[in-house]
């Protein structure tokens, strides 16, 4: 079972994707990453930011958002226009950069 700092599992993931095969796991875990390191560096780049993120459930929806639009659109020729961050996710992170304070 994958599991990153924050808790949120592959399977998670995976449920919320409604994805039932295990083909893509380790290109899933990627996203995810790549999703979590996307969202926090743009709300702060400070070294103190990890309390601020986790066990926190709009982080998570964020990067279930994310992770399912890049997965969505990993393939270069398809017939809808690609959208690079779904709407959800910005309105997220402009409500964190309000929030965030290096004194939490």
């Amino acid at each position: 079972m994958y599991v990153r700092s924050d808790g949120m599992t592959l399977e998670e993931i995976k449920h919320a994707l409604r994805i039932d095969h295990n083909f893509d796991d380790d290109w899933i875990m990627e996203l995810k990453g790549s999703a979590e390191d996307y969202i926090k560096d743009a709300v702060t780049l400070s070294p103190n930011r990890d309390a601020f993120f986790e066990n926190n459930p709009r982080f998570n929806m964020a990067v279930k958002f994310l992770v399912g639009a890049w997965y969505e659109q990993r393939v270069s020729s398809m017939d809808k226009a690609l959208q690079e961050i779904p709407f959800g996710v910005t309105n997220i992170i402009q409500q964190f950069r309000g929030a965030y304070t290096d004194a939490v």
